[in-house]
């Protein structure tokens, strides 16, 4: 009996028990009492468990029916779990892991020597157990998992079908074409056959596309990870998560956080202690922010810790630059701090896996100079660090409220409106508070009559933080849809208005309105009369 086929069914269906089991590992850590959550994840265990018997794969089947019981003592309340407990889970999930990729097998000594060694630490019961989970091995690299497939919605995989094969059936019905009806039944049929290919090409297109949150979940784990190893308490958020882009871009991105990443948590963020005695919250923070750019991506991170250190980055241009104290003042500041580029730099003491590799911010620069992007970086003393990637790209995905203004389709990112309200024309017209859009543009229109939609739109006016909001009128507004963006043009790049060209569903062309370089460009003028 061939098994392949049975086998791969079980990667992948094992493989994504085990993402799972990640997740609520990281939920009932914080709440370790929640017996729902151990009814979750012993239901997990118990499927890989009898998967792999199925299949004889005896190591596995072994380590996880030794986890279950594990599971089964805390779903029950027989015991409680403690940290350590909670750590060896995470433990046999991460040994588990290599051993589903490996279809089962130990191909080494150290891998053996782990698998053995977790295999003697379950065979106690938990409440006889009183180790730490550093007794048997060292702490698992943290290292992001790699992109090897993309969810995709049924209804849209149903959709490109269905639009396929319909374009395949347009060329069987090609309308007899006589003289003088050329015109009329050739026009139509071309007009159907174009608006078919250009939603089409739309869906496809999704399809090479990832949302940045979904990226941004990789990271997950490997931040828990290393919070734990240097005993910090961190928050993890995404803002911008939804704007989706290309795949392949954020595959060679993964590499280059992860040093960013492991350089906030080794030397960013303090300890909760020490924190606190600065006036700080307890919790660390790392954000990661994405928006869409003219004919560019821009992803921040950012952390709220102790900042880069100007004394190990004297230190270096001293010690291997042969610099002056005179000379290192007065460099200018981001010269200053671009030195953690530098491959020789390191501003750790050790050198264990989570520090002292300066080759680790110099990978982080090849890598975007690489993608043809740029990167900065901005760090205040005892407070905060941020690099700043911007990136080309071919085409990314966003949602925007597209609305008509004169003749034109405009978009402005969803991100961007805060309400959309309803005003009549002479109200509008008394209110000083609005942006003239119109002439900004050059758009003509108004009649002076009725009633028009205003958009009220998050402004901030500077990079403290300083925010506000600012009103914009418009006429019809067409909804709020997804707007794939390509790159402008050479002539309209030049035009600090537009921050991309955008293409709705039906085919449509909607120009990406660019409403910082609007807001920082002009100043608010009154809505002009028709």
């Amino acid at each position: 009996m061939d098994l392949t086929k049975y086998e791969r069914i079980f990667t992948e269906e094992a493989g994504k028990y085990l993402e799972e089991l990640d997740r609520f590992l990281m939920e009932v850590e914080k709440d370790p009492d929640n017996l729902n959550l151990w009814g979750d994840i012993h239901g997990k265990v118990h499927s890989i468990k009898g998967m792999s018997r199925a299949l004889s794969l005896d190591k596995i089947t072994g380590l996880s029916h030794l986890m279950e019981d594990w599971c089964k003592a805390f779903q029950q309340g027989a015991v409680s779990a403690s940290a350590d407990m909670i750590q060896m889970l995470f433990n046999g999930v991460d040994i588990l892991k290599g051993l589903v990729e490996k279809g089962g097998k130990i191909e080494d000594n150290e891998s053996l020597g782990a698998y053995n060694g977790i295999l003697s630490q379950f065979e106690k019961d938990p409440d006889q157990w009183t180790g730490k989970t550093g007794q048997f091995s060292g702490p698992v690299p943290a290292e992001a998992g790699r992109i090897d497939h993309v969810r995709v919605k049924y209804s849209l995989i149903e959709e490109l079908l269905g639009l396929s094969q319909e374009i395949q059936f347009m060329e069987k019905r090609l309308p007899p074409v006589f003289k003088g009806q050329i015109s009329m039944g050739f026009k139509n049929w071309i007009d159907h056959y174009t608006s078919m290919l250009k939603g089409l090409y739309f869906r496809l297109a999704q399809l090479r596309l990832m949302p940045v949150g979904d990226f941004a979940d990789l990271f997950v784990k490997p931040i828990r990870d290393m919070a734990r190893d240097y005993d910090r308490n961190i928050v993890f958020d995404v803002v911008g998560g939804d704007i989706e882009a290309d795949l392949v871009m954020l595959e060679r991105l993964r590499e280059p956080f992860i040093h960013i990443l492991r350089n906030s948590i080794a030397h960013g963020i303090e300890s909760s202690e020490e924190r606190i005695g600065m006036g700080k919250k307890g919790e660390g923070r790392i954000l990661i922010e994405a928006k869409s750019e003219k004919n560019s991506i821009a992803i921040k991170i950012s952390d709220d810790g102790r900042g880069i250190s100007r004394s190990a980055i004297s230190r270096y241009l001293k010690e291997n630059r042969g610099m002056s104290g005179e000379e290192i003042s007065g460099m200018p500041e981001e010269e200053f701090l671009w030195t953690i580029f530098n491959p020789d730099f390191s501003s750790a003491s050790g050198t264990d896996d989570l520090a002292g590799r300066g080759i680790g911010m110099s990978v982080v620069s090849q890598t975007i100079k690489a993608l043809g992007g740029k990167i900065s970086l901005r760090s205040q003393e005892t407070r905060a660090t941020e690099f700043l990637m911007v990136l080309p790209v071919s085409l990314s995905i966003i949602y925007a409220i597209s609305f008509r203004l004169g003749r034109y389709v405009l978009s402005i990112p969803t991100s961007k409106v805060v309400s959309i309200d309803r005003k009549k024309f002479s109200e509008i017209v008394k209110d000083k508070s609005y942006l003239d859009i119109k002439g900004i543009l050059g758009v003509e229109g108004g009649n002076g009559e009725g009633s028009l939609h205003v958009l009220n739109l998050r402004y901030q006016a500077d990079i403290e933080g300083e925010k506000g909001t600012v009103k914009l009128a418009v006429e019809n507004i067409i909804g709020n849809t997804p707007l794939m963006i390509m790159p402008l043009g050479e002539i309209l790049g030049k035009i600090d208005a537009y921050a991309g060209v955008g293409i709705m569903e039906n085919g449509d062309i909607s120009m990406l309105l660019d409403m910082d370089s609007i807001l920082e460009g002009f100043p608010y003028l009154a809505f002009p009369l028709g």
